[in-house]
């Protein structure tokens, strides 16, 4: 059943790179590449709901602000998302651990994704001499096929081994490191959701009014103790009423004909 588990989250892994054939950039990059879904999605295949969806939320919190400059990948979020999100969810770690293991394996899965860049150029030169050749099995081998059978190779194997492996193998590794760089670690990773949060206010947040709504989504959750269901019921009717009455109908502006005495012919 674990070997079962770990070819699941080997292949949403797949699917949600952005180069994979079956999602692209609006399925994979803006949607299934989210640790919140990759979280929601481990907590399914591992039946642990909850602990899916809190360390979702932070790793999506911790690692919003990811993203690519100038083709130089950093940390492949998709890493985040999937095999790391599933170790934290096997291991029971809280939040500050889940974020520096899923920075680390995020890292290292950024080097490997290297290495698929690298091998597209081959296809790429081999599609081209396809083309010369109007070779339309070999374009279409070197253009789709190819470069998607090498791609799911590394991103499966890489996610089931990092799964499969990495529940053990963490475990010994958080033993061999000191107590005091884990604390050092957990306390850097506890700030990251602050700032991730503060990029979501920065680009959401339009006028200083609209704050209010941040502000009674807090006093809602942390002192009144609503769950965060009753929280998003309270958020969509507000939502829904603040797009109602900003495309209501603006009363037509009374149009008062003017005089010009130029109009006037003077005898």
């Amino acid at each position: 059943m674990f070997i079962l588990q770990c070819a699941l989250v080997g292949i949403l892994y797949y699917i949600s790179n952005v180069y994979s054939s079956f999602g692209g950039f609006i399925v994979s990059k803006y949607m299934l590449q989210r640790p919140l879904v990759g979280g929601l999605l481990c907590g399914l295949i591992f039946g642990d709901i909850r602990t899916g969806l809190e360390i979702g939320v932070a790793l999506q919190l911790a690692f919003m602000g990811v993203f690519a400059v100038g083709g130089a990948i950093a940390m492949d979020v998709g890493t985040i998302a999937y095999p790391a999100a599933a170790v934290a969810i096997i291991n029971r770690m809280d939040a500050g651990a889940a974020i520096a293991m899923a920075g680390t394996l995020s890292v290292l899965a950024s080097y490997v994704f290297q290495l698929v860049r690298g091998v597209n150029v081959y296809f790429c030169n081999q599609m081209k001499h396809g083309i010369e050749e109007v070779n339309y099995k070999k374009i279409f081998f070197n253009f789709v096929a190819g470069p998607q059978i090498f791609l799911f190779l590394i991103e499966f194997i890489l996610g089931f081994v990092f799964v499969y492996y990495g529940a053990g193998a963490i475990d010994s590794l958080m033993a061999i490191i000191p107590e005091k760089l884990l604390y050092a670690l957990s306390q850097f990773a506890s700030v990251l959701p602050a700032v991730g949060m503060a990029m979501l206010l920065k680009y959401n947040i339009t006028n200083k009014w609209q704050f209010a709504f941040f502000v009674f989504g807090f006093m809602l959750f942390s002192v009144m103790g609503l769950s965060f269901i009753a929280v998003t019921i309270f958020a969509v009717v507000i939502a829904y009423m603040y797009f109602r009455t900003g495309n209501a109908a603006q009363p037509a502006a009374a149009v008062v004909s003017g005089y010009d005495d130029d109009d006037e012919e003077v005898l």
